[in-house]
């Protein structure tokens, strides 16, 4: 085998070798690396399935961390409708939280799902 021949094959061997790590390295980072889109906390949740926030209108108190959990395939978001608050798109088994602050009434939406619509009223 002629020097010119294994250099390719060494080659061709890094080129598959720096693939391989560069693709695993993007699905590391597939998973929730936004701060939004962390493990589900206690307190109130909110479960998004069936292309629907269940339950539809949660009370809660100032201070409250409200946690939408999304058990649905489809990607979801919650989106207030005052702009409030507002998540990125997340997949099933991921959530996002929000800290709610001052009593009011906080209606919500999915920016992809226009029936998906939610309430959090806040004592």
């Amino acid at each position: 085998m002629s020097f010119r021949t294994v250099a390719r094959r060494r080659t061709l061997w890094f080129a598959v070798l720096a693939l391989l790590l560069l693709t695993f390295g993007l699905l590391a980072g597939c998973g929730s690396s936004s701060p939004e889109t962390t493990a589900a906390g206690k307190g109130p949740q909110v479960i998004m399935t069936n292309r629907a926030y269940d339950p539809q209108e949660i009370t809660v108190k100032v201070g409250d961390t409200v946690t939408w959990v999304n058990q649905d395939a489809p990607k979801h978001d919650v989106v207030a409708d005052n702009g409030e608050f507002k998540s990125s798109l997340f997949d099933k088994g991921q959530s996002f939280s929000f800290t709610f602050t001052k009593a009011g009434t906080y209606p919500y939406h999915c920016s992809i799902h226009p029936g998906m619509t939610g309430t959090v009223v806040v004592q």
